[in-house]
């Protein structure tokens, strides 16, 4: 542009400058924007408000949502204290195992349970709870039970698991009547634990168990919870050795 070219620009400039103005500097432009500001300011004002009371509902709202959680979720884990368990009530480290008599994998954690029993002592517990998954498996869980009243519970629970390949095709009479072999060789009272397992006496423990692995979410066993902490699936005794070891430590 040249400068004469430059200076007609300037002239025109001059004498539209009213029409040129950006809007935001007209005189209505500028009552606009005072008014949006105003409302933006009131909308604010009135939001941070909201926002505020929501919040303070809300915390007050999860504080007690979080308590009966974490009471629904501990008495979860725990059940009414009517399962089995080695070691005692207050040692410092608390495991539970959901595990059903047909699950391979809950075989191969048997041993494991035993095995850490024996290590720790007086400084674990661990409780055993039923999540029947199988077809047969509200049986096996029975006779546990059924069992563990004559104070065999534990040796019943071995007999189960190591019969796994022999147990899990039986099913009805067929089973019931090796169930009650089992127990004849261990010298249980035959019309007790028959009476037991075919009124099915402690079938409600057992759909306590299931009713509490449904709310705690477990999709499979063996599922173990070492104090709340959980674990899913089969898990090598020196993995539990060294998670056991470091909560003794603490």
């Amino acid at each position: 542009m040249s400068i004469d070219e430059r200076i007609k620009y300037l002239e025109m400039k001059e004498r539209h400058k009213n029409k040129l103005r950006p809007w935001y500097k007209k005189p209505w432009g500028i009552i606009t924007i005072i008014l949006l500001l105003g409302l933006i300011a009131a909308i604010s004002a009135s939001a941070f408000y909201v926002a505020n009371k929501v919040q303070e509902i809300r915390n007050g709202q999860s504080a007690e949502q979080q308590a009966a959680e974490i009471q629904k979720i501990t008495a979860a884990i725990d059940g009414r204290g009517e399962n089995y368990s080695l070691g005692p009530i207050d040692a410092k480290v608390k495991v539970v195992v959901f595990s059903d008599y047909a699950c391979p994998y809950c075989k191969q954690a048997a041993p494991v349970i035993r095995d850490l029993a024996k290590k720790y002592g007086n400084q674990i517990r661990i409780t055993f709870r039923d999540y029947p998954l199988h077809d047969n498996s509200v049986d096996l869980a029975l006779a546990g039970n059924c069992a563990g009243v004559q104070n065999k519970f534990w040796e019943m629970n071995d007999l189960l698991f190591n019969n796994q390949d022999i147990l899990s095709p039986l099913q009805g009479s067929e089973l019931n009547l090796k169930l009650k072999e089992l127990a004849n060789s261990l010298g249980l009272n035959a019309d007790n634990f028959a009476s037991c397992l075919d009124n099915k006496t402690y079938l409600y423990r057992l759909n306590d168990d299931f009713a509490d692995a449904e709310l705690l979410g477990l999709s499979g066993t063996p599922s173990w919870f070492i104090n709340r902490y959980k674990i899913t699936g089969y898990y090598p005794e020196e993995n539990f050795i060294g998670i056991i070891d470091g909560l003794l430590a603490q």
